[in-house]
């Protein structure tokens, strides 16, 4: 009698087993495909693939064609004009141009596109996205653009060693340095302060968007060796090919007169106003045996309400140190420990202006 129980028992079962789990797939929603041919609920689609035949849920959207604003371009030797290339269709999935010169001897390109000329003859600059490419026809002429002499002076007094609320300095110029030699000459004149140092590294940025060994050189010059690599890493980005992330004003933010609503053409001369941070009091350092300065740029390409600082880049740590290995020679000028505020993207440019680069 017990083994027919529970031969009964397990048959009673089954068929509650079967009627639940027909009840179940009637209950069962049908997956909403997607676009790329995945499944809404997270199924892969297509033959074996996560969407479509093999692609991702979202599908892929190639780049069809790559155009720029000029296909023939005229320049004087030291002569710079920047290209813009738009990539078809608005849609495509990865905006990422690549930029390159027939003749770097002639005229070199950065990765943002801007041309300068080297010396006389003809290139052709490329730009090219995916599978797609344009091209523009550049021609230097035999006259040279003379650089005007570089003047640069430096006002206001920050202290070196005592933090005090409310101080400022600023550094004007006329024009950026073109070279490492002038950028040491510059440093002679202004790299002794703390504000100065900040207006040094807004030029070695900036170099280094225009010539990627030339700036190198320059920001190993003002940084500490462990902030070398933070900044080339995230100016790589900054001034990468990517259309939709790259930043080619985002030095011109730093400077007076700026802003996204005028193209971030600044005034001039070129003015960096620097400010002791009043929320952040000097600390000391045991492993530079120094002093960190904490300072802000002021600018409109950022807003920072969070740290009740609007107006100001985040802050920059600055020092003077004589460890061995640093820069700065022996504490003689002052080297940025910490510039992580000048390299997070500035509000995007207004698009009913046009930036028209630095001098």
């Amino acid at each position: 009698m017990k083994k027919i129980f529970w031969m009964t028992r397990i048959a009673v079962l089954a068929i509650v087993s079967v009627l639940c789990c027909t009840a179940c797939d009637k209950d069962e929603p049908t997956p909403t495909p997607t676009p790329g041919g995945g499944s809404g609920s997270g199924g892969s689609g297509g033959s074996g693939g996560s969407g479509g035949s093999g692609g991702s849920g979202g599908g892929t959207v190639a780049v069809t064609a790559v155009k720029l604003d000029k296909t023939t371009l005229e320049l004087q030797i030291n002569g710079h004009e920047t290209l813009t290339a738009t990539v078809e269709p608005a849609n495509a999935s990865v905006k990422i141009v690549s930029w390159s010169s027939s003749n770097e001897g002639v005229a070199k390109v950065s990765t943002s596109g801007e041309v300068t000329g080297v010396a006389a003859g003809t290139a052709t600059i490329t730009a090219k996205a995916g599978g797609a490419s344009a091209t523009c026809a550049v021609t230097v002429k035999k006259e040279e653009k003379p650089l005007v002499a570089l003047d640069v002076k430096i006002t206001g007094k920050i202290d070196h060693t005592n933090y005090t609320k409310g101080q400022s300095g600023t550094v004007e110029f006329n024009r950026f340095p073109a070279t490492v030699d002038e950028f040491k000459a510059v440093r002679e004149k202004i790299g002794g302060e703390p504000h100065g140092a900040v207006a040094l590294q807004v030029m070695a940025m900036e170099m280094y968007r225009r010539d990627r060994s030339i700036g190198l050189e320059c920001i190993k010059l003002n940084n500490t060796l462990s902030n070398v690599n933070a900044v080339v890493s995230r100016l790589k980005e900054l001034f990468g090919g990517d259309i939709n992330y790259n930043r080619p004003y985002q030095i011109a933010a730093y400077l007076k007169g700026a802003e996204p609503g005028n193209g971030y053409n600044p005034t001039k001369p070129y003015t960096v106003e620097v400010i002791v941070d009043p929320a952040k009091a000097y600390q000391p350092s045991e492993i530079f045996q120094s002093k960190f300065l904490f300072l802000r740029i002021k600018t409109k390409g950022r807003d920072n309400g969070s740290s009740g600082q609007n107006g100001t880049s985040d802050g920059l740590y600055v020092l003077k140190t004589k460890k061995p290995g640093e820069p700065g020679e022996k504490g003689k000028f002052f080297i940025v420990n910490n510039s992580a505020g000048m390299h997070s993207q500035v509000k995007p440019i207004s698009f009913d202006h046009e930036f028209k680069g630095l001098d």
